[in-house]
């Protein structure tokens, strides 16, 4: 992957940690609201995975917040 793909997934990961520490969520409850392990959120927040579109609006729905925003940074 490219170093400009790669901080876009750094950046996504960081709004996503930001808005479910906001919303006092635990990784555990995103992890068990979008039926994934809780090592897929803990790699997604760090960056070192691409979710699905599928997994985004699961955590987009449990963020309270639309898919857009979520990935507006």
């Amino acid at each position: 992957m490219n170093d400009n793909f790669d901080n876009k997934l750094i950046l996504l990961g960081n709004k996503i940690k930001l808005l479910r520490n906001e919303k006092n969520i635990t990784q555990q409850f995103l992890s068990s609201y979008c039926d994934v392990d809780i090592r897929t959120i803990q790699r997604i927040e760090s960056g070192k995975q691409n979710p699905t579109y599928k997994l985004l609006l699961s955590i987009s729905n449990c963020l309270n917040i639309s898919i857009s925003d979520l990935l507006n940074f």
